[in-house]
């Protein structure tokens, strides 16, 4: 995989930016592909970073998906903060930046997905479990959606500045 140290680098510098956009796709990122749509669920340390990072200030959480939104709420494991959580599709992040006017956005996708293209300042995250990695990407490389948990909990505990 890709230079951790670059990837928690990089992870330092866009905690600090002014309005974040973290938009993570369900399945294959947050939720690891078990053989079962019906089944999946995010990791737990996924949800609960995902619930911190709902509760700051300046940041807005998008989970990405076509699914249902009220299916993917049911899998997410949210608490109370789930509220402010948004639910797009792939071809809707951009337009919800835009809306939320994010200075920079964390983006993790599965590798299934289509790379989308970053704006610069931007970091991209492509979660592989266990799919070969896309010829086309940007951003880094991380093998599971355990790692991507990590990298999410790593930014909620940067963005709240403990």
């Amino acid at each position: 995989m890709d230079d951790l140290d670059e990837l928690w680098r990089a992870l330092d510098r866009i905690a600090l930016t002014p309005r974040l956009l973290v938009a993570c796709d369900f399945d294959g990122a947050l939720a690891p592909d078990l053989g079962d749509p019906a089944g999946a669920r995010a990791e737990q340390l996924s949800s609960e970073s995902l619930n911190i990072l709902l509760a700051l200030a300046h940041t807005t959480v998008a989970v990405v998906s076509r699914r249902d939104p009220d299916e993917v709420a049911e899998m997410m494991m949210l608490s109370g903060a789930k509220g402010g959580l948004r639910f797009v599709t792939p071809d809707q992040v951009d337009g919800l930046r835009a809306d939320v006017g994010a200075t920079a956005a964390v983006r993790l996708v599965c590798a299934g997905e289509q790379p989308q293209p970053l704006r610069a300042g931007d970091l991209g995250v492509t979660v592989l479990d266990d799919a070969e990695p896309p010829e086309t990407r940007s951003g880094f490389l991380l093998e599971d959606t355990e790692a991507a948990a990590e990298v999410l909990e790593e930014l909620a505990r940067l963005r709240r500045g403990t």
